[in-house]
């Protein structure tokens, strides 16, 4: 990285161009002892100064979510750019903060000449070279062989430009799940990334491939057997509870069968148990009470549906007497209509009125005083108000006996009803003890094939187990075979850069080691002890990154000489041991144009004075929108 440049707005001047030279290189954002120091030392830029100089080296994103948004809401026409060695040659790329298709690179030496629109969407161009130098023809031969590595560059830039929120918590820990980086390293397995990074290190060959695939096969064949036995364990397990309810008797009594006394053979035993567990059986068989029909359950069946069908025609008959009735009172209304009618007719027979002004008349005095009209038969008209009476009464009379047939029908209805009751009562009190008998007999006999389906689920299991316990035994084998596989790689380079920084950092009489063996890559520190503190695994993974890039500045590795830690713990490091790893990593590359190698840093430990000084490319600042790396404040 020789450049990163930053444009607000790609039709403006940028607005900011930091330099990069070999060896290294300090971004400084220094944070002092007072809490206004402290804060202005942090939120200034560090890390998404970091995250542009990946963008720029093919990661999809170059902020976390809430600041892409600000910033493309900001800057939807700006970007940033870079100028890069790539393998001898010099690359100058520009990515937008926008849209992904305006992105641009080509080989040369001047990022201003990107400004022509005829490299549009040339950026592929410059993924594909990346892709190509991170690793050899025999190196990608290997990586094809890992099935979830598509890409092998987003796995080696992610470890050479580990994600601050990893905290230097891992060898192999670059980005953290929930990065928004997008880079595949987040769901790879450890021992993706870990062969990655052997593969980096010409610490993985065919051979590993092959181990690889042991291991894998044998860690698949032993899943599957766990996955049987424990099928087979279940089903076990279900019979047994079964067999232990249907025989009333403990599931321990069950299974396993007793103890093998001395010189018994154990089949012998087994099969022993077996028969015992089946006469149990057949006992519980014998014992079911048979319940037959009796001649007092055929006398209630015949009785209760005598009394069904009396009580349908009870039924029938309230129903017919109802109607009856209805009819009847009906009839009565009518009558007695007609008997009120008749006797006001007779009284106006009897006491008849003038039709003019409807005074009483005298009848026998009128005849010989006034022409009348003919009067009503007086006598006839009583003899119909009598005869319309009498019907009256005769219809009320019959009415007063329909309803006392009914109460009575209904009477015996209820009794019938009560009857009924009880015959089903009695009846039902017997099917169930059939029922239960029979089910009793059934759940005996079923029982039976519970037993058989269960020593058949015994014998499973017991196969099961010995096929896992083969498969496990298979593993353990082959995982011992692949630690062998391991030790015939040489870890003598990487060791000795490690001892040398562990050395030059920590303490002369420190030791530092880098091991590999069945669980990984180890990077150990030997100081007064094995120390296990904060602060030490978190310099013990600095300089295994350092280690590793002095390897592959002898050429030892196959991973470009570049490194870039953001922030590296430095909350745990005290400042002398952060000053001393400045000048050891200065000690290595004093001269900027001949350095072999490039290391970028960021922090908020204030540089030692001097020529280290020096190598401070940018300082920022949370204290204003100047000296903040986007020069605003999001």
């Amino acid at each position: 990285m020789r450049r990163l440049r930053l444009w607000h707005d790609f039709r403006e001047a940028h607005v900011r161009d930091i330099p990069f030279r070999r060896g290294l290189n300090i971004v400084s954002s220094p944070a002092g002892p007072t809490a206004q120091q402290v804060s202005t030392g942090h939120a200034a830029g560090k890390t998404l100064l970091c995250r542009q100089l990946r963008y720029c080296l093919g990661e999809d994103t170059f902020a976390d979510p809430a600041d892409t948004t600000a910033i493309r809401s900001r800057f939807p026409n700006g970007g940033v750019g870079a100028e890069i060695r790539l393998c001898g040659e010099t690359w100058v790329v520009r990515r937008g903060f926008g849209s992904r298709a305006d992105d641009r690179a080509k080989r040369g030496e001047r990022i201003e000449d990107l400004a022509d629109d005829a490299y549009r969407g040339t950026y592929d161009t410059f993924r594909a070279e990346l892709e190509s130098f991170a690793f050899n023809d025999g190196h990608r031969q290997l990586l094809k062989a890992l099935e979830d590595v598509d890409v092998p560059w987003p796995y080696v830039l992610a470890w050479l430009t580990r994600d601050q929120e990893c905290r230097l918590d891992g060898l192999t820990h670059w980005r953290h799940p929930e990065s928004s980086s997008h880079s595949p390293v987040r769901k790879a397995a450890a021992e993706t990334r870990l062969n990655v990074l052997r593969v980096a290190l010409g610490l993985y060959s065919v051979q590993s491939n092959a181990a690889r695939r042991r291991v894998s096969d044998a860690s698949l064949a032993v899943s599957a057997a766990e996955s049987e036995a424990r099928q087979c364990e279940e089903r076990f397990k279900v019979l047994r509870k079964d067999l232990a309810l249907a025989l009333n008797l403990d599931e321990a009594k069950v299974w396993p069968p007793p103890p093998v006394e001395l010189l018994q053979d154990e089949q012998i035993a087994l099969e022993a148990h077996v028969r015992q567990l089946d006469g149990l059986l057949d006992q519980r068989i014998r014992e079911v009470r048979a319940v037959e029909i009796t001649q007092q359950q055929k006398a209630d069946e015949q009785a209760f549906e005598a009394t069904k069908a009396e009580h349908a025609e009870v039924e029938q008959q309230i129903e017919a007497a109802t109607d009856t009735v209805a009819i009847d009172k009906e009839r009565l209304k009518l009558l007695s209509k007609d008997s009120s009618d008749a006797w006001a007719a007779l009284r106006r027979a009897k006491h008849p009125t003038c039709p003019y002004d409807d005074t009483p008349i005298d009848v026998e005095k009128a005849k010989f005083v006034c022409p009348l009209p003919r009067l009503p038969d007086a006598a006839a008209t009583k003899q119909i108000a009598e005869d319309s009476e009498e019907l009256r009464k005769k219809v009320a009379d019959e009415l007063a006996t329909h309803e006392r047939d009914i109460a009575k029908l209904k009477g015996r209805r209820a009794a019938l009803s009560t009857r009924i009751k009880n015959f089903e009562s009695r009846i039902a009190a017997h099917q169930f003890a059939i029922a239960n008998a029979s089910q009793d007999s059934q759940a005996a006999w079923a029982a039976k094939g519970t037993l058989r389906n269960f020593v058949a689920a015994a014998k499973s299991l017991d196969e099961a187990r010995v096929v896992e316990k083969r498969e496990k035994e298979a593993q353990k084998l082959i995982l011992e075979q692949k630690n062998e596989h391991l030790t015939s790689y040489s870890t003598f380079a990487l060791t000795k850069w490690f001892d040398v920084l562990v050395k030059q950092i920590v303490a002369q009489e420190a030791m530092g080691e880098v091991s590999l063996d069945g669980k990984g890559l180890h990077a150990t520190i030997q100081w007064r002890g094995r120390r296990r503190s904060v602060a030490l695994n978190s310099l013990r993974i600095v300089l295994f990154d350092l280690a590793a890039m002095l390897c592959a500045v002898e050429g030892t590795s196959s991973a470009p000489a570049f490194l870039l830690h953001d922030s590296p713990r430095e909350g745990d490091l005290d400042p002398w041991t952060y000053a001393r790893l400045f000048e050891t990593v200065f000690a290595f590359g004093e001269d900027e144009d001949s350095a072999p190698f490039q290391y970028i840093v960021t922090t908020t430990t204030e540089p030692p004075q001097g020529e280290i000084r020096q190598r401070v490319r940018v300082e920022l600042s949370a204290r204003s929108d100047a000296t903040r790396f986007l020069l605003v404040d999001l």
